[in-house]
């Protein structure tokens, strides 16, 4: 399985969404909004459906930020989730929690106290260690 996720960047935060208690693996955990390809769909036409569903913002995808992969385990069984994380930028749209428990939008130091998914653990150390990013002003 292959995911996508944005991370959005807005004057020194970024924008993370929480999952519903209702949610099959890790409920109520953190993460980067996003979700999974479907069949013949692209990365970023996946990416931007997803931002679409989940936070009613049209997403302007730009660059690769970080790929890796993460097995997922429940009660009826494991998963192999390949992550692919983009920049974005918002194009249209106030984000709201459409298919979320909730939005945030974080700075650094509040970054790394939430309680993420495990499958954003590597991509959550790398954007906390990448000084390029957290100068950045405005938008991605």
């Amino acid at each position: 399985m292959v995911v996508t996720g944005g991370i959005i960047p807005r004057n020194g935060r970024v924008l993370v969404a929480k999952r519903h208690m209702t949610s099959r693996f890790e409920p109520g955990k953190w993460e980067f909004p996003g979700g999974k390809l479907r069949f013949g769909e692209g990365p970023e036409e996946c990416l931007s459906r997803e931002l679409k569903e989940e936070l009613g913002i049209e997403a302007v995808i730009s660059s690769l930020f970080s790929a890796g992969s993460h097995v997922y385990t429940d009660r009826k069984g494991r998963r192999h989730v390949v992550l692919l994380y983009y920049i974005c930028r918002i194009g249209s749209g106030d984000p709201e929690c459409l298919d979320c428990a909730e939005i945030l939008w974080a700075d650094r130091d509040i970054l790394d106290t939430l309680d993420f998914v495990e499958g954003d653990a590597d991509v959550l150390d790398r954007l906390l260690k990448d000084e390029g990013f957290w100068s950045m002003r405005g938008t991605a």
